[in-house]
């Protein structure tokens, strides 16, 4: 399979120095529980990001905290220059945020063009949504599936597919949950070079994996949380020379 998003290349707009998304000291509590505490960030327009860390560290819930899918307890969220710390979840995706959670958010009960005709309805007009799919579907390279039940394809595929379903808002920030977990070594060369091409053609992308070795040949940059807190930050070279990371992750997996 090969992805086809070279061809719908964009310049990325690098004049202005503000970052496309700022966290300010995020901090959010469940009870008792801190699961994300003083998390300080910023991603600029064109990045390929990745966001790792050992299991509870608070990747998850950072996303979550971006979408609106939860409330920080402490601290400012903004995106584009604009506070968008309260701003409802879909308020947000019209300002162009968009994600694809771990574990795909498809309706295997309908087809893969139905699945799509949900995506995009609310954002094309109606005589343009077939025009839209066919574009999202051949953007993604999946066009060669068909029109299958989704419950019907493989787990890779309907990860493919909601990233083409994540795209239908047409975002300026791309948050993508682990978009390799479960793949076998074809499916996950796919994926990454789909990512890649996304961000290629002038679209951000901050996404968490545990998968060193696609983390390896994926981001630009790396930002490693250690309970809930900052911990490191920078290349990946820089990461994977870092003994403290090391200690706390890269050797524990």
């Amino acid at each position: 399979m090969k992805s086809n998003v070279t061809s719908t290349a964009q310049a990325i707009d690098v004049s202005g120095t503000e970052p496309l998304l700022e966290l300010q000291s995020i901090i959010k509590q469940f009870g008792g529980l801190t699961a994300v505490d003083g998390v300080n960030m910023k991603v600029d327009r064109g990045e390929l990001r990745c966001l790792i860390g050992p299991n509870g560290a608070g990747k998850s819930t950072v996303f979550k905290l971006i979408m609106g899918l939860y409330a920080p307890t402490q601290g400012q969220i903004r995106f584009k220059g604009q506070d968008i710390t309260h701003l409802n979840t879909w308020k947000r995706s019209r300002l162009g945020l968009s994600i694809k959670m771990q574990i795909p958010g498809v309706y295997g009960e309908l087809s893969l063009r139905d699945n799509m005709r949900i995506a995009v309805q609310n954002y094309v007009p109606v005589r343009k949504i077939h025009e839209e799919i066919d574009r999202l579907i051949h953007l993604v390279g999946i066009e060669n599936l068909g029109n299958p039940l989704v419950k019907n394809l493989s787990h890779g595929q309907q990860q493919w597919l909601e990233i083409a379903m994540a795209l239908a808002s047409k975002p300026d920030l791309l948050l993508l949950d682990e978009p390799a977990a479960g793949m076998g070594p074809e499916e996950t060369e796919f994926t990454a070079q789909l990512v890649r091409s996304l961000n290629k053609a002038g679209l951000t992308i901050l996404f968490i994996d545990h998968d060193m070795e696609f983390v390896r040949t994926m981001a630009e940059k790396v930002t490693v949380l250690h309970y809930g807190k900052p911990f490191a930050e920078g290349s990946m070279s820089e990461i994977e020379s870092n003994k403290d990371v090391i200690r706390i992750y890269l050797g524990s997996i």
